[in-house]
């Protein structure tokens, strides 16, 4: 028997998608549930990423636009790292003797949860947040064997 997982099938068929459609995905990001710190529930964009590897570390760029560091949630495990940020924004004028009032608020957030490939360092993660973007430096586990050669005796 084996088991069907319909969230992993569902992240693979978004995956397959995004990479028939290229075009489409980088003229509209796509949203993601989530919860504001509030507790409402909110509609998270995915910020563009870059993520590169080389012998010691992968690296990842993110672009949030409007974000400041102080916005900026990251969680990282051995396989898989979260990104959240928050913004809002609240602009009140009035003057009664000019007769207006004006009134805006804005609301911006960015979410990207992103399974890696081999494991890292959680403790040894670093970011910086610099005019927009964010990178991301996670140190590589040391790789292990992948396979073993039993003697059958």
């Amino acid at each position: 028997m084996s088991w069907f997982d319909i969230m992993e099938d569902m992240r693979k068929m978004q995956e397959e998608i995004e990479r028939a459609f290229p075009e489409f995905w980088r003229r509209t990001p796509l949203l993601s549930p989530g919860e504001s710190k509030e507790g409402e529930v909110v509609r998270y964009r995915r910020p563009l990423t870059d993520l590169k590897e080389n012998e010691n570390e992968f690296i990842m760029e993110l672009e949030m636009p409007g974000i400041t560091k102080d916005d900026i949630d990251i969680k990282v495990t051995e396989d898989s790292i979260e990104i959240k940020a928050e913004k809002n924004y609240e602009k009140k004028e009035e003057d009664e003797k000019k007769g207006y009032f004006f009134q805006e608020r804005r609301y911006q957030g960015f979410y990207r949860s992103i399974p890696l490939p081999s494991g890292i360092k959680p403790e040894e993660t670093e970011a910086k947040f610099d005019n927009g973007v964010l990178e991301i430096i996670m140190k590589k586990t040391e790789e292990k064997e992948k396979a073993l050669k039993v003697n059958v005796k």
